[in-house]
């Protein structure tokens, strides 16, 4: 094997790249045959390739999107249909890819990655870590009768004198309308996304395998709901199941919506599937509790792509002053090497790298050391100082200036976060 190259996947080999995704996510269906696919969607990453010559060893896509984090939107890099054949596998190709990913986010000046993992364990020993959880709940859908029976109204509006809303099927028409449903949600919860135009036409509204119905409930022309959802006919038992993959509410009140249109499939299937935000719960409500499945799942999973830039996006309470040093550990990448200072006042951070020549205590000894996924979960806002200190990676050393771990919480304050959309 010669050196190997990083560089964008040729169009022109689009069909090879199909059948690396075919094989890698959906070996069951057999080889991928051009001649039978009819798939005529605008595939919206930009693939790369690690090539030996002209042969490709391993490939991954990146989409580019914005996230709410920390109350702004911010540029992400979307990591996926990470793949490599069998005969170029266990070779530290992945790694390789995926430490290329890393520079290349890092050299266009963007400070985050997200994924969807395969496997938590996989990347979580690249520096990827959890940034959400979601609920799982399988239901059969007459349970979702308290939705119903709050939301009836004999006198045809809501209960509180507004004109009753309705729902109806969503098409390309209704970006701009979901656009400000998608705003009102991200101020309860970080990371939803700012979907462009084509990712509404070409992610939402069309599916991998099976395109979802998307359906959205209006009140006055206003957007206040929207759902997405798929039929899967079961062979456990469960027999027919209607299956939403995404949920979004203007209102947590809304929520009661999205459950009574569930239940008016009550005729069509024998179970209910939703994922919902973490926070979002119907054991409490239900008839028969026992009737009703409700999990908690690790959801996709976030990085910091370099520190010290990310660090100095950050927009503190102004009255939060601290400095300290940090040093980060990280497992993929060489420019985390050397240790930080980190200045905090008048609602701004400084960060710089400590030179690599100088002699300095901050190397020695420093204030906060931290792993990488870590640093990314506190920095998301999904774990806080307290329990990543308790549990994970992240240190203050014994010597470090008074009242630091409390100003570090209060840097790094708890946000809720829940990114619905796959990629």
């Amino acid at each position: 094997m010669g050196e190997l190259d990083y560089r964008p996947f040729p169009e022109e080999r689009d069909d090879e790249f199909r059948a690396f995704m075919r094989y890698a996510f959906s070996p069951e269906e057999g080889p991928y045959d051009p001649e039978e696919d009819d798939d005529d969607r605008e595939h919206l990453a930009d693939y790369r390739g690690l090539f030996d010559g002209d042969e490709p060893v391993a490939v991954c896509g990146h989409h580019d999107f914005s996230l709410r984090i920390r109350g702004r939107d911010r540029d992400v890099a979307g990591l996926s249909a990470v793949a490599s054949p069998p005969e170029h596998r266990r070779q530290g190709h992945i790694e390789r890819l995926l430490r290329e990913s890393l520079t290349e986010y890092r050299g266009d000046g963007v400070r985050f990655s997200v994924l969807w993992p395969f496997e938590h364990p996989f990347y979580r020993r690249y520096g990827w870590a959890t940034v959400n959880r979601y609920r799982w709940v399988k239901t059969p859908p007459e349970q979702l009768a308290f939705a119903a029976e709050r939301s009836a109204d004999p006198a045809g509006d809501d209960g509180d004198g507004d004109e009753a809303g309705e729902f109806r099927r969503l098409d390309e028409d209704d970006h701009d309308a979901a656009a400000d449903l998608l705003a009102a949600t991200a101020e309860r919860y970080d990371f939803t996304m700012a979907r462009t135009e084509a990712w509404w036409r070409e992610r939402t509204l069309r599916g991998w395998k099976t395109d979802p119905y998307v359906y959205g409930f209006e009140r006055d022309s206003d957007l206040r709901a929207l759902l997405s959802y798929t039929f899967e006919e079961r062979d456990d038992g469960d027999g027919r199941a209607m299956v939403v993959s995404d949920a979004a509410v203007a209102d947590p009140a809304d929520w009661d919506r999205v459950f009574r249109f569930c239940r008016d499939h009550d005729s069509q299937v024998e179970r209910v599937r939703l994922r919902l935000p973490v926070d979002v719960s119907v054991l409490d409500r239900v008839d028969d509790p026992r009737a009703v499945t409700e999990e908690v799942r690790a959801g996709p999973m976030f990085r910091l792509v370099d520190v010290p830039d990310a660090l100095t996006a950050l927009a503190p309470d102004p009255g939060v002053e601290t400095a300290f040093t940090l040093a980060v550990d990280d497992p993929l990448v060489d420019w985390h090497n050397r240790p930080l200072r980190v200045a905090v006042a008048d609602g701004e951070v400084d960060a710089e790298r400590v030179d690599s020549g100088e002699d300095s205590s901050a190397a020695a000894a420093p204030d906060v050391t931290a792993g990488i996924g870590a640093l990314s979960q506190l920095y998301a806002g999904y774990r806080d100082v307290d329990d990543l200190r308790a549990h994970a990676a992240l240190e203050v050393a014994d010597g470090a200036p008074d009242g630091l771990a409390a100003d570090l919480a209060a840097l790094f304050p708890p946000r809720r976060t829940f990114l619905r959309e796959g990629f």
